[in-house]
């Protein structure tokens, strides 16, 4: 038998928000549509949620997000524009931060603060941990990645004995699964 996964909001009434082309868009009862043409409740939770945090707004303002429309569209980029097969909101509420990787990450004044720190068993996973996934997923030796993290072996061993516990993981090969599955690591295509 196969097992196949449908995205949230295909064949349910919850909501899978990705983003496409710089456009917001939305899984959402069968079918897909701009963000802004999903029902006027949705709008007001999702405006709701950016508000909660006055820094968010701050940022997206600092960032020349002007109009309330175009920091929304930011705000439900930057926190959930990643499309996966977990409804970004299902019961009137929405899920936790998701890790999108929008080409910014690491380099983006808005990180942290806008898209949220992304999270795992309620744990935060840190850029510098982002940046040690990448590395590990690679057939790079300990001692190299160490070297690339620019920390010693024992820092580097204390920080990957902490982010195999945040990931609830034993072996580097597991991490590089889970890690595909939450789309912090992305298949790319062979050209």
């Amino acid at each position: 038998m196969t097992n196949i996964q449908i995205p949230s909001g295909l064949i349910d009434e919850n909501i899978e928000l990705f983003s496409t082309n710089g456009k917001m868009m939305a899984a959402h009862l069968g079918s897909v549509k701009s963000i802004f043409d999903l029902p006027k409740e949705f709008l007001v939770i999702l405006k709701k949620e950016m508000l909660s945090t006055p820094s968010t707004v701050l940022a997206l303002s600092l960032a020349g997000y002007k109009t309330q429309r175009q920091q929304l569209e930011k705000f439900a980029e930057c926190r959930f524009g990643g499309f996966d097969f977990i409804a970004d909101f299902k019961d009137g509420k929405f899920s936790e931060s998701e890790y999108h990787e929008c080409g910014f990450r690491g380099n983006c004044p808005m990180e942290g603060i806008v898209c949220g720190f992304f999270k795992v068993n309620g744990n935060i996973i840190t850029p510098f941990e982002i940046k040690m996934i990448h590395l590990l997923a690679t057939e790079d030796t300990l001692p190299v990645i160490a070297e690339k993290l620019h920390v010693c072996m024992n820092t580097f061993e204390t920080k990957k004995q902490k982010l195999y516990e945040k990931l609830g993981i034993l072996s580097r090969a597991r991490l590089v699964a889970v890690c595909y599955d939450l789309q912090i690591l992305i298949l790319k295509p062979c050209s």
